[in-house]
C-alpha cells in the first residue's frame, strides 16, 4: 500500500426540484507503515448538476478555507521574517 495516496470520491445525488446534484471531493490519505493511524484529509472539488434533459454541467468549487489558512501561514512567515531583520539590525 503506498503511503500517499489521492483519489477523487463522488457523494450521494440529491435531487432538488427537477435537478440532480452529487458533490465530489479530493481525498488526500497519508498512511504511516507500522502505525494503525494516519491523515485524511479531505477538500471540495467539485459540484455535478445534472438536469432533467440529460444536461450535465461540472461546476469547480473554489476551497475558500485553504486559500485563507495557506495565506495566513504566508503572512505568519513575512512577519517572522520582517522581526528577524529588524531584529538583526540593532
Amino acid at each position: 500500500m503506498p503511503i500517499i495516496r489521492t483519489e477523487i470520491v463522488t457523494g450521494e445525488p440529491e435531487l432538488v426540484g427537477d435537478v440532480e446534484i452529487t458533490p465530489q471531493t479530493q481525498v488526500l490519505k497519508i498512511k504511516i507503515p507500522g502505525y494503525p493511524a494516519g491523515l485524511i484529509w479531505n477538500r471540495p472539488k467539485a459540484v455535478i448538476v445534472r438536469t432533467s434533459d440529460g444536461k450535465e454541467n461540472n461546476l469547480p468549487v473554489t476551497d475558500v478555507t485553504r486559500l485563507v489558512v495557506w495565506a495566513m501561514l504566508a503572512g505568519g512567515l513575512l512577519g517572522a521574517l520582517a522581526i528577524g531583520l529588524m531584529r538583526r539590525r540593532k
